[in-house]
């Protein structure tokens, strides 16, 4: 007959002792995880959306047309690269545009601020890119209008990833940048 009193094969401070280490795998399994998440937040908060917007707007009735450049994210935005084409060429830049738009007008007011490379936009500021007012504002708007003017803009976050606004037809307005 089999004893009654048969002695487990593990003793209670063995066990302790094999719940101890495994609670201390799923502590540090937990802190690496809290860790991606608060990596996964950092980058989040640093976050910029780049966002041009068209307005046509005058106080008087004079033609105005402004392309405004706004970084409505919360992290800034660095411009990294500039493309512009006009009627499928690429263009130099901004000013180079609106000479290839009005080229023998001289009343029309001509207003633009440079995306150059190494430019930073921060969160919440925006400005006025292309503003033209007068009778060549309107050529600029047609333009537009017809896609003979397209443009990418090429930023990245202060962590180096990067993303494209594009005025191109039939490219997402923001995509990830693939280099």
């Amino acid at each position: 007959m089999a004893s009654r009193n048969r002695k487990f094969p593990l003793s209670l401070e063995t066990s302790l002792s094999i719940l101890a280490v495994v609670s201390s795998f799923c502590a540090i399994g937990i802190t690496l995880y809290q860790v991606y998440l608060q990596r996964i937040e950092h980058y989040a908060a640093a976050l910029p959306y780049l966002m041009v917007s068209i307005t046509n707007f005058s106080e008087d009735s004079t033609p105005e047309y402004t392309l405004e450049v706004s970084n409505k994210g919360v992290g800034l935005a660095k411009i990294e690269k500039l493309d512009i084409w006009y009627k499928k060429k690429k263009v130099e830049n901004e000013n180079a545009l609106i000479r290839a738009l009005i080229t023998n007008d001289t009343t029309t007011s001509r207003v633009f601020s440079s995306l150059w490379k190494g430019r930073v936009i921060s969160p919440g500021e925006q400005f006025n890119w292309i503003k033209l007012s007068g009778p060549g504002a309107q050529s600029l708007r047609n333009e537009i209008d017809k896609g003979n003017i397209e443009y990418r803009i090429l930023f990245s976050s202060i962590y180096d990833e990067k993303w494209y606004f594009n005025s191109i037809s039939g490219k997402r307005l923001i995509e990830v940048a693939e280099e």
